[in-house]
């Protein structure tokens, strides 16, 4: 009897464990589809992201101060529509004339974008440049067309840019190649998983509601880089391979700008370090800068670029008298209170 009993609670623990098993399947099935169905979705919207912004990068769009003001300010041209991104209080002191007000913190609200025409090249204006630059990648990630004012209200009438460029810190520059690893992993993308124009607007927006800084200082940089063997930055130059061959940021690792968005470039950054992109004069890094935070990475520009590191290198490459001409002051009229 015993016997039987024994028999009767044995057949009946192998009949409890072969139920639960499926069970402990099924959670650890279902756990690794969800996980399966979070990696897929992230790597759509990487290449989502690359793909809207591989044409950015292959020829990056710039109108200088001189053409905005005899085509656009002067002639009065109809195929023009200008963008101020400064603070309102900013912009209410002095902006170029006819420029229409979108504070940067605000370039992905809908009543921003419902003011931006399709039909129309948009040029982009700041204090120096460098935010223009992120909202020129952003709108044309939507479709719009957009460019950059080069160097901002810096250069075209300096005493209205809250933040001017000043003269080149002239530290030291390396013709070192320095090579980085490929092959490594690309950040999975946050988010809710959209696609489109909802996926750049909610990215673009999560970068800018970090709060983080975008930019980093040339001193910043030197000292970042100067501590622990410069460990804690990984620096990138998106200079043209000749002319990083001529003068660079020391250390800094090249990927040019036209090759910037693409895995096998992505393959070479890392996910645990502060990465600082240096290029000409900080522009192309701005907006190579908003790519890279918005695919997870922890990114930065470095502000004026090489030309606020060193303004004697080389590796300005064969636009270096045209790049060191963006430092002067054209003194173009502005609108606003002072004006009047």
């Amino acid at each position: 009897m015993r016997f039987s009993n024994c028999r009767s609670i044995t057949r009946m623990a192998v009949l409890l464990v072969c139920l639960a098993v499926p069970a402990w399947a099924g959670a650890g099935g279902a756990q690794s589809r969800e996980q399966s169905e979070q990696a897929t979705a992230s790597a759509r919207s990487s290449e989502e992201i690359l793909k809207r912004s591989t044409a950015f990068f292959a020829a990056p769009p710039f109108m200088t101060a001189e053409n905005v003001y005899e085509d656009v300010v002067k002639d009065h041209e109809q195929g023009y529509f200008i963008v101020s991104l400064q603070p309102r209080a900013e912009f209410a002191k002095g902006h170029v004339p006819g420029a229409v007000n979108i504070p940067f913190e605000e370039i992905t609200e809908g009543k921003s974008l419902a003011l931006l025409p399709r039909d129309k090249m948009i040029v982009l204006t700041c204090d120096d440049g460098h935010r223009s630059m992120v909202a020129s990648l952003y709108f044309n990630q939507l479709g719009y067309r957009a460019t950059t004012m080069p160097m901002g209200l810096s250069h075209w009438n300096r005493a209205q840019s809250a933040a001017p460029y000043t003269a080149s810190a002239g530290y030291p520059v390396s013709s070192v190649n320095a090579e980085a690893a490929p092959g490594g992993k690309i950040p999975a993308v946050p988010g809710k998983g959209a696609g489109g124009d909802e996926l750049i607007t909610e990215r673009t927006k999560a970068v800018l509601a970090s709060g983080k800084p975008f930019f980093m200082d040339r001193a910043e940089l030197y000292r970042e880089s100067a501590k622990d063997g410069g460990k804690g930055v990984f620096i990138v130059s998106i200079q043209r391979p000749e002319d990083y061959a001529m003068g660079h940021v020391p250390g800094a690792v090249n990927i040019p700008f036209s090759q910037v968005a693409t895995k096998e470039s992505l393959g070479k950054l890392p996910t645990d370090r502060k990465i600082v992109v240096v290029c000409y004069i900080g522009h192309i890094g701005a907006a190579v800068t908003l790519m890279l935070n918005q695919l997870g990475y922890d990114a930065y520009d470095l502000r004026f670029g090489t030309m606020g590191w060193n303004d004697t290198t080389e590796g300005l490459g064969k636009m270096k008298g045209f790049l060191l001409s963006l430092g002067q002051d054209n003194n173009y009229p502005v609108e606003g209170e002072k004006t009047k």
